[in-house]
């Protein structure tokens, strides 16, 4: 069935004065006069031949076929609202948010944010650092960067690179210049820990890293802690203490400007980091254009960053 013309504008007057319950009121929501307002209502009632609103001196009130109707207006607006917004997002220039842990956005993805500006001069990202996961569906992101062990259920997830754990520290804690290497030498150095959101069975602790060096000293659990593994990359500048960080968060502290040194072996991470977006979203052209270029940079820094370590 055809809708009649200017059906649509129509509605969504009504819908105005069915939510606010006042011709004025919806006229001043909608910025027209309530003689407008009054006139669309009588014009919509006249191509429908029903009645839809209940006129007194003091209110008004819907009839039976107006609480029908203005239940049916509000989803399809809604809907046609919704669909108005996606399709200005969908286009592959424009502003693009991104929610990320605050650590990997200070670490590693400002200093190469430059890089796809570089490459894309039309595209920009709204950096959404927070220290929790969001809600793709609630929040206003296009999409999201997870450090995981496997692909959240739900979700369109990209696979972008693995990561390693590497103890590393201040050259400055060595005051005789002797730089750690093994097991036993880091046990008479304070040992500091992360507790940025990984979970305890992750294998991502200090006992875990002893033990994949065959090693079965198991450190004192009461130390510091950091819940934010960016500062506690900078409690290792400082000179505090051995942190066991991941790889590439470390890119430009261990090996362009020398503040940090590996001072043990890295061993494999058990996460990974991926790309999450809604399924609807996926295909949307400014996602996969950055996508791709994310996906792309950071498999460039980890290949770079195995081949530095020992």
């Amino acid at each position: 069935m055809s809708l009649p013309p200017g059906i649509l504008s129509a509605l969504h007057v009504f819908d105005a004065v069915a939510r606010l319950g006042n011709f004025g009121v919806a006229g001043a929501a909608l910025n027209i006069s309530q003689s407008a307002v009054s006139h669309r209502i009588k014009q919509l009632e006249a191509t429908l031949n029903v009645s839809l609103i209940r006129r007194t001196t003091r209110h008004l009130e819907l009839t039976r076929e107006g609480v029908r109707l203005a239940s049916a207006a509000r989803v399809a607006l809604a809907e046609v609202s919704a669909a108005l917004d996606d399709l200005k997002e969908e286009k592959s220039e424009g502003v693009f948010v991104l929610s990320v842990l605050s650590s990997f956005a200070t670490k590693w993805l400002v200093p190469h944010l430059g890089d796809f500006y570089d490459a894309h001069p039309n595209n920009s990202v709204s950096v959404m650092a927070q220290d929790k996961v969001v809600d793709l569906r609630l929040d206003p992101v296009g999409g999201g960067l997870r450090y995981i062990r496997s692909p959240p259920s739900g979700l369109h997830s990209t696979h972008l690179c693995r990561d390693w754990l590497v103890p590393i520290a201040s050259p400055s804690l060595f005051r005789d210049g002797k730089i750690p290497t093994t097991a036993e030498e880091l046990m008479a150095y304070p040992l500091q820990t992360d507790l940025g959101g990984v979970p305890a069975d992750w294998g991502y602790s200090w006992k875990n890293w002893f033990q994949a060096v065959g090693s079965d000293f198991e450190p004192d659990p009461i130390g510091p802690q950091y819940d934010r593994t960016d500062i506690m990359i900078q409690t290792a500048i400082a000179g505090h203490g051995i942190v066991l960080g991941r790889a590439m968060l470390l890119e430009q502290d261990l090996f362009e400007t020398g503040l940090l040194v590996q001072v043990g072996k890295a061993i494999p991470s058990p996460a990974s980091y991926y790309f999450v977006t809604l399924a609807e979203k996926s295909d949307w052209p400014k996602i996969v254009v950055f996508r791709n270029w994310l996906k792309a940079a950071m498999s460039e820094s980890y290949g770079k960053i195995t081949a530095q370590l020992y």
